[in-house]
């Protein structure tokens, strides 16, 4: 399971400038509209990839009884809590330094107990995930959000002139889901 605990909605993965450089508007008429493209861009992105491209904070919940759980999203930035629930709801933290560690890598990460029995508890890990700045964003990603919003701002009527192109862009950044 998946829950969003928190999200930097001020985060624009290309800026309102870079939207209007592609669709080559000169004008400022249409900043706000290209705003909430863009912001529904990345969603979209997001959606296909299931990257985490906007900073936030995620809760993922295992019930498995396993000791190593794919994380399924990148990029993951820490796990900022680790902690067993009883099915009463009661949570116990772990350590990190002795009941876990997390390796991270760009198409995802995992999470491994170290010597810690589960039981029936469940696992759960809250991480920090996203991309710093939009710096940080791969081009990829940037062009086809661009794609994305110059698509949608020139078909405002329904059509899709990039989808094909958008999801061409994505398909190396896509991480699996477990």
């Amino acid at each position: 399971m998946r829950k969003t605990i928190e999200r930097n909605d001020d985060f624009l993965a290309i800026t309102v400038a870079e939207a209007k450089q592609w669709c080559r508007i000169d004008e400022n008429a249409d900043d706000i509209l290209l705003e909430g493209l863009i912001r529904a861009a990345t969603d979209a992105a997001e959606a296909f990839t299931n990257r985490a491209i906007v900073p936030a904070t995620i809760e993922f919940s295992y019930k498995s009884g396993e000791a190593c759980f794919a994380i399924p999203t990148a990029p993951v930035v820490a796990a900022s809590k680790v902690e067993l629930e009883t099915s009463k709801g009661a949570r116990t933290e772990l350590p990190a330094e002795s009941a876990y560690w997390l390796r991270v890598s760009d198409s995802g990460a995992v999470l491994t107990l170290t010597g810690h029995s589960r039981g029936k508890q469940t696992l759960v890990a809250t991480c920090s995930v996203g991309y710093a700045g939009a710096a940080s964003v791969p081009r990829g990603i940037k062009l086809a959000i661009s794609t994305h919003v110059g698509s949608a701002y020139e078909g405002r009527e329904g059509q899709d002139t990039a989808k094909d192109t958008f999801e061409n862009l994505l398909r190396p950044f896509v991480v699996s889901a477990i």
